[in-house]
């Protein structure tokens, strides 16, 4: 087992000028095959924060299972690594932060809650979108803040639901509360400077328990080796 980095599949809940220093191996958002690349050499501990959803493959459940059949602690949060450690955190994946807790808990549901557009490697990673995670945890804190009423709150969160990831950005949610009649222009820009990067967040809060996470002396048992892990295997 590899014990000299923890390899961190990161891109825009933590984009480079955002990463701290420390024993971190970094790697762009994970796909289909990423983690599964890593049996040969297993590191002791790895963490898993954004993941392609539908330009690439995301990665496996399996491939997570069969990494930590090798000793291997895998962290989850953020974002793809909130959702598969919120689906494996009773096999061993070790999930982080509020949203993979809600998750957990079930008080949000689906892809889309984390799901943004983005910018490549060359443009480090830029988001273009925001995630509902995020607005979600705004909205709360524009409420405790005092700039909000729940039931306000409430209305602009249903109503910005409804725009699909792929076009939920800062301008286009502006013109939605405002031609709905939810929020003027002034209030909707004190909304948007208290913005919550809850994703960055949770990320930092994933990489603080890494290097303090114990390996575990009994690893959990490995997944069925069916025909479709063997194909992707090959792939690699």
């Amino acid at each position: 087992m590899s014990e000299a980095l923890i390899p961190v599949f990161a891109g825009p809940s933590l984009p480079p000028e955002e990463r701290p220093a420390g024993p971190f191996d970094w790697r762009p958002p994970a796909a289909a095959g990423d983690i599964l690349a890593l049996l040969e050499r297993p590191p002791a501990k790895l963490c898993l924060i954004d993941g392609y959803f539908g330009s690439r493959p995301a990665p496996w459940h399996k491939e997570i299972l069969a990494l930590m059949a090798r000793g291997t602690i895998v962290l989850g949060a953020a974002s793809m690594g909130a959702l598969r450690a919120a689906e494996l955190h009773s096999l061993g994946m070790v999930g982080i932060g509020a949203i993979f807790t809600a998750y957990r808990d079930k008080r949000i549901e689906g892809d889309d809650e984390v799901a943004l557009i983005h910018a490549d490697e060359r443009l480090r990673f830029a988001p273009m979108t925001v995630p509902m995670v995020e607005i979600r945890a705004t909205l709360q804190q524009a409420c405790r803040a005092g700039l909000l009423r729940s039931s306000d709150a409430r209305n602009i969160r249903t109503s910005v639901h409804g725009i699909h990831f792929e076009d939920r950005d800062w301008p286009l949610m502006e013109e939605v509360c405002v031609s709905e009649g939810l929020l003027q222009r002034a209030a909707f820009k004190k909304l948007r400077a208290i913005h919550v990067p809850l994703k960055k967040i949770d990320a930092l809060s994933c990489l603080r328990e890494a290097l303090i996470a114990v390996v575990p002396q009994k690893p959990s048992p490995a997944p069925p080796a069916t025909c479709f892990i063997r194909a992707l295997e090959k792939q690699l």
